[in-house]
């Protein structure tokens, strides 16, 4: 038997306020029990309810007389609080008390309405996705291939890349009906019991750019589990794994069919062998259960960074054209809270890695290596966070250059003014002393310099208002001019 096994991340409208489930553990997970009853009510009522909006069924079976079954299931997972202590009580499972995601839901291909009628998608057997902190879903989805891959070897090469190409599209298609169907009424409820902000952020301004790329999946990675004992799996497995490149003297096709390996997951295209015939369904006790929870744990780490990494060239681009102090303030705004959420996504891999189970945590790294997770997502995360501070920085200093010089020119004006009205007011209080006996009586002494300036023409005295403000016009043009230098 030959199974698919897709995951896919999917960009959502969902981001945890930072440090919630920390500041108030009780509160936190008392907020997400609460919500179970309420989804419960919920859920059946999300799926298609009507034959018109049922999707294809399987060849031989009426659509109007298909059995409902069971309606889609959501279980959330933060509904205990955490404790710090005592942790390691085991070696063969997770030490850490609470999941990375908050829920998981499960579906039936019966509770989608836009699957691809293909007959041959009609082995379509598992639905499910898982909700993380930072704006990511992986979908997953199990499907049985025989029928696809079926006929003469020789054509078999044309039928993967067919069922690859139907893969990625299967994968968008469901992606986009989960979200809309069921993903966004879940977060429609947990925002409306949750007004204060205290464990869900408001949802996105329907202006922002982001939006459009909610329910759009990042990628769609195609894991093949084969059983090298049936038809065609060697030729399955070279040409599966053909375009993967890991860097050793041998191809990973070679490691695979001589036993050295028994799984390689490098980059999209993976494969698994299934030599003991448990299948794809990766539950606990599979020969592959841990690689596959290790897979999808370097996923969220890197679809997320990858978010973050692409919002920022995003600012970048807009700090080059940023004018008004109210783009600024934006920008500014953006970039503290992507700063903030890409620190947090880094110390949340370090925290997680301590308390994984060996075998998951060796094998997510050695996949985040492979990916060149550092190098490609990290150290480019941090330098761009820098060069946007610094691009903000540059363009707030200019902004206060720009406000000083008007500042300083406003005050000249002023200094220009004063220097002609305190002239004509010498000259007219000279004038109204000299004229004026009552006020002759208060002059106690005579002022040489008040009887010049009175005596004086008045086109003398804007003359020489005119050039002293002229000379303080040259002194600021200097001084300013060796300030910027």
């Amino acid at each position: 038997m030959t199974q698919l096994r897709i995951l896919a991340p999917v960009v959502v409208d969902y981001y945890a306020v930072p440090g919630s489930a920390l500041r108030d553990p009780e509160a936190h997970a008392r907020f997400w029990a609460e919500r179970e009853s309420d989804l419960d009510a919920l859920l059946p009522r999300l799926a298609p309810q009507g034959p018109a909006e049922v999707a294809e069924p399987a060849p031989g079976t009426d659509a109007a007389s298909a059995p409902a079954g069971p309606p889609p299931v959501v279980v959330l997972k933060h509904t205990r609080p955490r404790s710090s202590l005592n942790l390691y009580r085991s070696i063969s499972a997770h030490a850490a008390e609470r999941t990375l995601h908050v829920l998981t839901g499960r579906l039936r291909p019966e509770h989608l309405s836009e699957r691809p009628g293909d007959p041959r998608w009609s082995g379509l057997v598992e639905i499910s996705f898982r909700l993380y902190d930072h704006g990511l879903m992986l979908l997953e989805m199990l499907a049985e291939v025989d029928p696809w891959l079926t006929g003469p070897t020789d054509r078999l090469p044309a039928r993967l890349d067919e069922l690859q190409a139907r893969a990625v599209e299967l994968g968008e298609r469901t992606a986009r009906e989960v979200v809309r169907r069921y993903l966004d009424p879940v977060l429609a409820l947990l925002r409306a019991a949750d007004r204060d902000e205290a464990v869900l952020h408001a949802a996105t301004p329907a202006d922002d750019p982001v939006t459009a790329e909610f329910g759009e999946v990042l990628w769609v990675t195609r894991s093949l589990v084969v059983d090298p004992s049936g038809p065609g799996a060697e030729e399955m497995t070279r040409h599966w794994v053909k375009d993967v490149v890991t860097g050793d003297d041998r191809a990973p096709a070679d490691r695979l069919l001589d036993g050295d390996l028994d799984h390689l997951v490098r980059w999209l295209n993976y494969l698994f062998l299934d030599r003991t015939g448990a299948g794809a369904r990766m539950l606990p006790g599979d020969p592959f259960r841990d690689q596959w929870e290790a897979l999808r744990y370097a996923q969220v780490f890197y679809g997320v960074l990858e978010r973050i990494d692409a919002r920022l060239s995003r600012i970048l681009a807009d700090s080059a054209a940023a004018g008004s102090r109210w783009e600024l303030e934006r920008l500014k705004g953006q970039l503290t809270r992507l700063s903030q959420r890409a620190e947090l996504i880094i110390m949340e891999r370090q925290d997680l890695s301590k308390y994984l189970k060996r075998a998951v945590r060796v094998e997510m790294d050695a996949i985040l290596d492979f990916w060149d997770y550092e190098k490609l997502l990290e150290q480019p995360v941090h330098f761009k966070i820098e060069l946007c501070g610094r691009r903000l920085a540059e363009l707030a200093a200019r902004r206060t250059a720009r406000s000083a010089m008007f500042t300083d020119l406003i005050l000249l004006g002023i200094a220009m003014t004063s220097i002609l009205g305190t002239a004509l007011a010498v000259t007219e209080f000279g004038r109204s002393i000299a004229s004026d006996p009552e006020m002759a009586a208060y002059d106690l002494g005579r002022s040489a310099l008040v009887a010049w300036v009175a005596s004086q023409p008045a086109d003398a005295i804007l003359i020489t208002s005119g050039v002293v403000s002229a000379l303080l016009v040259i002194v600021y043009l200097f001084f300013r001019r060796d300030r910027s230098a």
